[in-house]
């Protein structure tokens, strides 16, 4: 009765019949004990610590050392989480066999410690000379994909094409999964396509990797063709979409999406209801995400609710409204976690709040929360912007970490922005050693020598990058226009709109500069003549973009641009200027954060 019980999936009959039996004085055996633990193993909830009982009444009868108790026990606490103590069981083993090694490797795999993972699979396959099944290729897969190692996930996708494992679908789908944890999409794809069969778990797996990689739009098309195949998406796919929206910043798309969720009548739960709210905030409707917040009864918005918007607030640079919500979670009874910190601390940065944000830091070890290195990036960040660099710098050097890429990025751009071209070189110095191929540090410091007039060091750090084979990243900004995204290189000649813009972008320097407006000419970072410099000036590709806003759009609606680079000194001061003289909201989403220009200034206050 037990074995039907536990192998139909009925785990709590299991253990209610099981203790009936022990009620009775009946003696459990070792065919008892595996069915026992096995739906311990899965039940959902499950009595506390009951598997930890029955493992002490397995020593008691004397079965503890039968092969197949030995092996349920190993998989009861690795499912439980209790990886140590399925460990131990593990290696007081005399025999193991191909299933027990894969529920241990499966229970690195699941607790996040891929590399131990890895080893014990290498370990079965070279002393017991075991050949991995589906479900072991399966988790093996997975570990891979989490230490990101292509060369290791092509010769586990060899191994799965060898053995015909590619007609299993669960074998299928964790080779896509790993494939795009490893930032491959290329072989993802290929993957993908090759799948003889494809559910909703294989379409999800494909536009989650896109998403990751920030390929969006390759998703929505993606997206497109899952329901053109009779895909039904469901509420896991809806979810990767709404990412997929917000990393666009597409208002269009955003609504798009939203629409499709409530026509489709899918179920909205809390995760969904904040991915929504992220989506609307990134895409610069901060009034509908706010609003999508306090219409969650308060009962039901979890600690991630909260941090959605106080991170909204930060970006849209209003730092009060997001110090305001972090003390009313707290009287809600909601504790901060790590995240609600970085989003904190971030918003105090971008508002320039210093002692405010100097108390929220305070404040982690108040509520038991360990500063990361995150919240250290965002304190330099935050002293940086101010100004406060040798405080900033202090700061690197006492923390209990090493500082990584983005605790020196921050202090390298406050250098930047600051013109303090000692610090610069010893925060790129320590850049270049942890990422010697990111073109954006060199292009920074470059720009520091640029400020400086220094030509002789740029011209060095440019042949340096030309020989690493690195280019500076293209400015790109991009204008939603009814239905379209129309996107602005800088000084582009390719977009078919570029000489109608252009024109009317030269026609709009005249009006502006009867207003007052003068050209920032430290923006460009060339060693040409000043009126070479205004002209390329007048060609940024954020400055494009709302020029065709100013020609294209409807007078009364905001003009929504976004720009994947910080958006410059000149540009700001530009849009100040048209946002008065033609009556328009201006919105513009950088690599940062959001300005929002009307009547002639901007939210960020020009502190950014």
């Amino acid at each position: 009765m037990m074995r039907a019980y536990a192998n139909n999936g009925h785990s709590a009959d299991t253990l209610e019949l099981y203790a009936l039996m022990r009620r009775g004085g009946v003696l459990p055996n070792n065919y008892t004990f595996p069915f026992v633990l096995k739906s311990y193993a899965s039940d959902p909830k499950p009595l506390a610590r009951g598997w930890e009982v029955v493992h002490g009444e397995t020593v008691k009868t004397g079965f503890a050392s039968d092969v197949y108790v030995e092996a349920a026990l190993v998989d009861v606490y690795a499912k439980r989480g209790q990886i140590s103590y399925a460990r131990k069981v593990f290696d007081g083993m005399a025999q193991r066999d191909l299933v027990c090694w894969t529920s241990m490797i499966t229970a690195y795999e699941q607790a996040e410690q891929p590399q131990e993972s890895l080893m014990l699979f290498c370990r079965m396959h070279r002393e017991e000379s075991l050949s991995p099944d589906p479900v072991a290729i399966v988790s093996v897969a997975s570990a891979v994909g989490q230490v990101g190692d292509i060369k290791s996930a092509k010769s586990v996708h060899a191994y799965a094409i060898q053995n015909g494992f590619l007609g299993n679908v669960c074998v299928g789908n964790s080779v896509v999964a790993m494939y795009t944890k490893c930032g491959n999409i290329e072989y993802a794809h290929m993957a993908f396509d090759r799948m003889e069969e494809r559910d909703k778990i294989s379409w999800n797996s494909m536009l989650s990797g896109y998403v990751q990689n920030g390929q969006a739009n390759e998703a929505l098309l993606l997206f497109e063709q899952m329901q053109d195949s009779g895909c039904q998406p469901n509420p896991v796919t809806a979810l990767i979409m709404v990412s997929a929206c917000a990393f666009l910043g597409s208002r269009h798309l955003g609504k798009k999406i939203h629409d499709y969720i409530l026509e489709n009548e899918m179920k909205v739960d809390i995760t969904l209801q904040n991915a929504l709210m992220d989506m609307y905030a990134k895409c610069g409707n901060l009034e509908t995400a706010s609003k999508m917040f306090y219409e969650i009864h308060p009962k039901e918005r979890d600690v991630s609710s909260w941090n959605v918007l106080i991170s909204a607030y930060g970006m849209h640079g209003r730092g009060e409204e997001a110090l305001n919500l972090y003390l009313q979670m707290q009287e809600k009874g909601v504790a901060p976690n790590h995240i609600t910190f970085t989003s904190i601390l971030s918003a105090c940065s971008h508002a320039g709040l210093i002692n405010e944000g100097r108390k929220c830091f305070a404040d982690m070890s108040k509520l038991s929360v360990t500063p990361e290195v995150k919240h250290y990036a965002c304190m330099v960040d935050m002293l940086g912007r101010a100004g406060l660099l040798d405080e900033a710098f202090d700061l690197t050097k006492s923390m209990p970490a090493s500082p990584n890429d983005g605790v020196w990025g921050a202090l390298l751009l406050a250098c930047r922005v600051h013109g303090n071209s000692e610090l610069g070189e010893i925060a790129a110095n320590n850049l270049f050693q942890i990422e010697p191929e990111h073109p954006g540090y060199y292009v920074l410091l470059s720009n520091i020598y640029a400020a400086s007039r220094r030509w002789q060091e740029v011209g060095k750090l440019r042949e340096n990058m030309k020989t690493r084979g690195l280019s500076k990243p293209a400015a790109f900004s991009v204008i939603e226009y009814g239905q379209e995204a129309i996107g602005f290189h800088t000084a582009d000649k390719l977009n078919p709109y570029c000489g109608e813009v252009s024109r009317h972008m030269e026609r709009l320097v005249v009006e502006m500069k009867m207003r007052g407006y003068l050209p920032d000419r430290s923006c460009v970072l060339h060693d040409v003549e000043d009126e070479d410099k205004d002209h390329i000036l007048n060609y940024h590709s954020e400055k494009l973009a709302v020029a065709f806003g100013i020609m294209r759009t409807n007078a009364e609606s905001a003009i929504t641009v976004s720009k994947n680079l910080r958006i410059c000194n000149d540009c700001h001061s530009a849009f100040k200027f048209l946002s008065d003289i033609y009556r328009r909201r201006i919105v513009v989403r950088d690599a940062n954060r959001f300005h929002h220009f009307q009547a002639g200034s901007c939210s960020c206050r020009d502190y950014w």
